[in-house]
């Protein structure tokens, strides 16, 4: 269900009550779920983070722009850094990218091109982020504690 409603609204922020529901259903402690999904929820983007450093390689090479390990590595960071706290927002991927492209030097004339996609993307993006933010949940509760 959380994942579903991640879709619908697209936003996992929203989702969270259902995927603390969800993980209550599983067993998962109250601690593990409140962190797992909780921090998660800000930290854990996956969905966002993918999106934005495969749409800078493709406006890379949309514009025919070689970038060297160095600049990747530095676009990754940068994606990494963009891409915390914006999961409540929806649509705020798009505003991060080109925040991204600008720092890196990169036209921002592709934006348009990406926006004719990024509805079905984004949503993609928090049914990710709900997956991710379960499963790190899941991995937190199984973990073994040291007693």
């Amino acid at each position: 269900m959380p994942v579903l409603n991640a879709w619908g609204c697209n936003s996992s922020l929203a989702a969270l009550p259902l995927t603390l529901d969800a993980l209550e259903k599983l067993k998962v402690s109250k601690a593990s779920s409140r962190l797992g999904a909780c921090v998660a929820t800000n930290l854990n983007n996956d969905g966002i983070l993918l999106y934005e450093a495969m749409a800078v390689l493709f406006v890379a090479q949309a514009h025919g722009l070689h970038l060297g390990v160095g600049q990747q590595i530095e676009i990754l960071l940068l994606c990494v850094i963009a891409a915390i706290g914006i999961t409540g927002v929806p649509e705020a991927g798009i505003i991060s990218l080109s925040i991204v492209l600008v720092t890196v030097g990169m036209p921002l004339e592709i934006l348009p091109l990406l926006l004719t996609v990024d509805w079905v993307i984004a949503r993609g993006r928090s049914v990710v982020n709900v997956l991710s933010d379960i499963i790190v949940s899941l991995a937190v509760d199984r973990w073994p504690k040291k007693r």
